[in-house]
């Protein structure tokens, strides 16, 4: 079996990315927020591009702005919740006046945002170091399981009209290494092989896949290829973060369901 030609570039790529985020990640604390604040913005401005091309730079201005400010108090309270329905009223009425996909920027604010703010949330708890790793880690061996055995073993098409290159091979690759190792990190930092974490790795690697073909979707949908030229052979960043942000949606959810709001790690380190 041989590499598909542009492996290299897109694993250069996707290291050098790694790299820049992983000493704030790391770190933590203010290291970690201004990372977020400073990559935020750039997912922000490319969705906004992606609904519409018409004023997008406008739109992405009020909804940067927004989270950026939300991101830079010292806690998420009744403040950072006024900010937050101000921004997103704000969108709302420039895109309804611009005629330009207010529904879809505003939702993207709202899916951005609060994936944002789930992942600095996840941080700030005891284990959060630790849990990042796993779900990061979980995401990246889902997504490379899937694009080899994909290109090794092709397949039938299974969502052939929003993603031609995602196979059925891939997609069980996906669900089978990604959760796979999710289970395999669980066990080795808390020790614990219930099959409640194994379904929780299943819901992650899951969500992560259809965030992927949802940006897909849009991308489709706005007749462009990829969301930026950032990043050689992968496009922009919202091209790697779509798999991420649903997740950060999930993740609030099963916490709030297992009731363990008070310390959201424990969703990965046992209880």
């Amino acid at each position: 079996m041989t590499l598909p030609e542009d492996f290299t570039t897109r694993m250069i790529s996707a290291i050098l990315l790694l790299f820049v985020f992983f000493i704030p990640l790391i770190n933590g604390e203010i290291f970690f927020k201004t990372l977020l604040i400073f990559v935020s913005p750039i997912i922000l401005f490319e969705w906004m591009r992606m609904a519409s091309k018409r004023f997008w730079i406008f739109r992405g201005v009020i909804a940067s702005l927004g989270l950026c400010i939300i991101l830079s108090l010292s806690y998420v309270g009744s403040l950072s919740v006024l900010i937050f329905l101000l921004t997103f009223l704000f969108i709302c009425i420039l895109g309804k006046l611009t005629n330009s996909a207010f529904k879809l920027s505003a939702f993207g604010f709202v899916y951005i945002s609060s994936a944002v703010l789930s992942i600095l949330w996840l941080r700030d708890s005891s284990e959060g170091l630790i849990s990042l790793i796993i779900i990061f880690s979980s995401i990246i061996v889902s997504d490379v399981s899937a694009y080899l055995l994909g290109n090794w073993f092709g397949g039938p098409k299974l969502f052939k009209v929003i993603s031609p290159n995602k196979t059925l091979s891939g997609f069980i690759g996906a669900i089978v290494f990604g959760t796979g190792w999710f289970s395999l990190l669980i066990l080795f930092f808390s020790g614990s092989s219930d099959i409640k974490f194994i379904l929780i790795g299943l819901a992650i690697v899951i969500t992560s896949i259809f965030g992927d073909l949802f940006i897909s979707f849009l991308k489709r949908k706005a007749e462009i290829k990829d969301t930026s030229f950032l990043l050689p052979g992968h496009g922009g960043l919202l091209d790697r973060a779509d798999s991420i942000l649903p997740v950060f949606i999930l993740v609030p959810i099963l916490v709030i369901l297992f009731g363990l709001i008070e310390d959201p790690s424990l969703l990965f380190m046992g209880w």
